[in-house]
């Protein structure tokens, strides 16, 4: 079995508070989960570098050109919040600069609502950490992971399309 990595993300909008990072990795059948809190982009790239994913998963907007894109239904149902909010725009801004880092690394990035993972796959928080960032980054890495073995979909608009799981009848680590 080839060894997979997924890192899951739950950006703050500043480097200043507490974001989510999770690790998913998969070794001969097996997986192991691992999250924690991290605070800077440098934080951040330099686990990149060490760990070498195959893929990033992350809560938030990708890009501040989606700002004048409406949201639709679905994207609203699951959390999704407009980029014409101002704390928006600031997590817009720094998961822009971010994701050009990570382009240059050569890893996939793709945008999840966590939300959307926690009530397709049937998972409460709660019971995945005690914090809010954690949890939402154990979920960001979930959505990476399903990504990997094609068990995703895509939604929103032709500029902005968020990952989501595909509905299942099975738990999303088993």
């Amino acid at each position: 079995m080839v060894t997979r990595l997924v890192i899951g993300i739950d950006l703050a909008g500043s480097e200043e508070n507490r974001s989510g990072f999770c690790v998913i990795k998969e070794e001969f059948g097996q997986k192991e989960t691992k999250s924690r809190s991290i605070f800077t982009n440098e934080e951040i790239l330099t686990e990149i570098r060490r760990l070498h994913p195959s893929v990033i998963a992350i809560d938030a907007p990708l890009s501040t050109k989606y700002k004048n894109i409406p949201l639709t239904e679905d994207l609203k149902k699951y959390g999704a919040l407009s980029l014409s909010l101002p704390g928006m725009q600031m997590l817009a801004s720094r998961a822009e600069k971010l994701c050009k880092e990570i382009e240059k690394l050569g890893v996939p990035v793709i945008e999840i609502l966590p939300k959307a993972t926690q009530e397709i796959m049937g998972l409460e928080p709660d019971t995945l950490s005690k914090s809010k960032h954690q949890a939402d980054a154990i979920l960001a890495a979930i959505t990476g992971f399903l990504y990997l073995e094609n068990k995703v979909k895509t939604m929103g608009a032709s500029e902005r399309k968020i990952t989501i799981p595909q509905p299942s009848r099975k738990k999303p680590l088993q």
